[in-house]
């Protein structure tokens, strides 16, 4: 990947303007760590103000001095042809504002170039996990409180009878008012005329039935009791933190599980206090994921940690990582049997089944526009609409294709989508590679980053198959936070290499004084310049 990309010093005019702009990039890096797990807005503030600070350092150094590398190719190219499909779509306006979204690209190069040591990218991975525990305990709370009111019985001279609801149904609202108790039904239901509305959810369906007020007013029972129903806090629905969407949740906490998973893996000692910190709160969040009932994410998760189990090169990580697959998957599936009902596997399913009409829609649309694609959010423009009868002919609520490589193909074209696959391999491949030499020269304390970021891709990548996870904010602003301190290790410990190189390259005291050379000073800056070339022109 790219080495510094500033690689010059600033000039003496600009070191002050250089130390407030570092103590900005170093602020907004821990925020962005910090705030990822939680908040795409605080989160891609802290992103754009460390951009800015980083760009003023740029223009006082004058300018960007780069090697081109594969990544970046990949990455430029792929933004490069979402320009230019914008300019083609069907809806401009809409295309060309929706450009903001992958040009967050940029944040993979902030990250990887600005962090300055090994110790901050170890203290980033730490925040990011621990910041994670805050969503995670808020989720603990909601299930405790509950969510609407679960139907435990329901009397069969009751006024809910015979209307539409079962036992394990949850009253979520009363005539579009939210409730949480029984008393808070029957005053709705004495201060108002006609029959009374009930939302409800049942498995993950929302539906809605009426009861007659007559019939309750009439009961022989007082207060609550005349509703004829028992009940309890509803805590059979899918936790999504302080998202406002449990699939958005699940994806982060897949990558921040996989952080978790490969830094305790990395970790030589497991009773140390660091290597039973990092244990609970894997066991934390990979709980919370579970309650989440998202499969993509858990079967992503799956993925991950058995490639990184694989990339340990240890047998016995392997088994037990197996075992620990083997012995989860009945709690999650008792978890999400609870939460989403008996369809879990099935095609008739309503996610299953949306899924697959939309991927037939949107092949379609590819096959017709293979190069530019249609232009991001020309789906929901009438002519494309009513051509291609999008949505099973409107008879599906509208949105996205349910999955990034679909998506991408659709929205910017298959080149696009080539770059985009050319990307994520390069990724994989380099994070790999790194993964195993700091394996081999057992450096512990870092291998966890990059084993962490390789489980993370694993996930990513797997549950993009299904889910857009690359259109979700949250979700890509956490990919290339974490890929970018991997690549900010490979960075550091590349240069680590060639300060090694250089330092055994220059004549000692003792030779440079036998030295007959008439600059001994110009042969010793040019051995440096040939090593730092000879590194930077290895293939990326």
């Amino acid at each position: 990947m790219l080495r510094e990309i500033a690689t010059a010093e600033p000039t003496v005019s600009s070191q002050p303007v250089f130390r407030i702009t570092e103590k900005i990039i170093i602020c907004s890096l821990v925020l962005y760590a910090l705030f990822a797990p939680h908040s795409i807005s605080i989160t891609k503030a802290s992103y754009l103000i460390g951009m800015a600070a980083w760009l003023v350092q740029l223009l006082a150094a004058g300018g960007i001095r780069q090697k081109k590398t594969p990544v970046d190719i990949a990455l430029f190219g792929f933004f490069a042809c979402c320009v230019v499909s914008s300019f083609f779509s069907y809806e401009l306006l809409i295309s060309v504002k929706g450009l903001k979204s992958p040009a967050f690209f940029l944040a993979f190069y902030f990250v990887s170039s600005k962090i300055k040591d090994l110790k901050f990218a170890r203290l980033l991975i730490y925040l990011i996990i621990a910041s994670c525990l805050i969503n995670v305990a808020y989720s603990a709370g909601q299930i405790v409180v509950g969510h609407g009111l679960r139907i435990d019985d329901i009397k069969q001279d009751s006024a809910f009878a015979g209307e539409g609801l079962e036992t394990g149904d949850v009253i979520l609202a009363a005539d579009h008012q939210k409730v949480e108790s029984l008393e808070e039904i029957a005053r709705i239901a004495d201060t108002s005329r006609g029959r009374l509305k009930i939302t409800f959810q049942r498995n993950e369906a929302i539906g809605e039935t009426s009861i007659s007020r007559r019939a309750i007013r009439q009961s022989a029972e007082d207060g609550s009791d005349k509703l004829g129903i028992t009940v309890s806090p509803g805590r059979n629905f899918r936790i999504s933190g302080f998202y406002s969407h449990y699939e958005t949740y699940a994806e982060v906490l897949q990558l921040i599980a996989a952080l978790a998973i490969g830094m305790f893996i990395a970790q030589p000692k497991k009773r140390t206090v660091v290597a039973v910190l990092l244990a609970v709160a894997t066991i934390l969040i990979v709980t919370a994921l579970l309650l989440t009932s998202t499969r993509a994410a858990l079967a992503g998760l799956t993925i991950g940690v058995l490639l990184m189990a694989l990339a340990s090169s240890r047998r016995r990580a392997l088994l037990i990582a197996a075992m620990v697959v083997v012995l989860l998957t009945p709690i999650a599936y008792f978890v999400m049997k609870n939460s989403r009902g008996n369809i879990l596997f099935t095609l008739q399913e309503d996610s299953a089944s949306y899924r697959l009409e939309v991927w037939r829609e949107a092949l379609t649309m590819i096959k017709d526009h293979p190069l530019t694609g249609i232009g991001k959010g020309s789906e929901g423009g009438t002519f494309l609409r009513e051509k291609y009868a999008l949505y099973d002919g409107g008879k599906l609520p509208p949105g996205h294709f349910h999955s990034t490589i679909i998506q991408i193909a659709t929205w910017w074209g298959l080149v696009a989508l080539a770059f985009y696959i050319a990307t994520m391999t390069i990724f994989f491949r380099e994070t790999w590679k790194l993964s195993n030499r700091l394996l081999s020269e057992k450096r512990f304390e870092i291998w966890g980053i990059v084993l962490g970021g390789l489980g993370a891709l694993a996930a990513f990548n797997v549950s993009s198959l299904v889910h857009f996870n690359f259109g979700d904010g949250e979700v890509v602003m956490m990919l290339w936070l974490i890929t970018g301190i991997v690549f900010a290790v490979r960075r550091l410990t590349i240069l680590e290499l060639v300060d090694t190189k250089i330092n055994l390259a220059v004549p000692s005291e003792a030779g440079l004084h036998k030295n007959l050379s008439p600059s001994p000073k110009a042969s010793s800056e040019t051995s440096v310049r040939v090593l730092a070339a000879k590194q930077n022109s290895k293939p990326q």
